[in-house]
């Protein structure tokens, strides 16, 4: 049973078999982990507090405190730094492009980059 989104776990396992030991400790550093978003719905005349849960980055995904308003701006997994990890394998026929550093995500699923394009 995968513990991850698939997304996640392919890309896990790319880096894996072909990180150096320096690449592997960077790696450990920026580890996957299941978290939880809470943010502010309002709407049908009502205002509740939700979660959103995705994964995050051990060391790039901070929450603010008292949470979220309507968008969720915390980096999601694969942060920028593990993104750059993958760019010194983009010639490996494996590779995916978007793991590019450009695609990196919000959790609310926004490109981080979106604001450059």
């Amino acid at each position: 049973m995968a513990r991850f989104e698939p997304f996640v776990e392919e890309l896990l396992d790319f880096l894996l078999k072909r990180l150096d030991e320096a690449g592997f400790e960077r790696l450990v550093v920026h580890e996957p982990r299941r978290m939880c978003a809470p943010y502010i719905f309002s709407g049908g005349g009502r205002v509740e507090q939700r979660g959103l849960w995705f994964t995050g980055c051990c060391a790039c995904s901070q929450m603010p405190q008292g949470g979220f308003g309507s968008d969720i701006n915390v980096e999601a997994w694969p942060c920028l730094h593990v993104r750059s990890l993958t760019l010194q394998f983009v010639d490996d026929p494996n590779y995916c492009q978007g793991w590019r550093p450009e695609n990196a995500l919000f959790a609310s699923g926004r490109l981080i980059h979106s604001d450059d394009v």
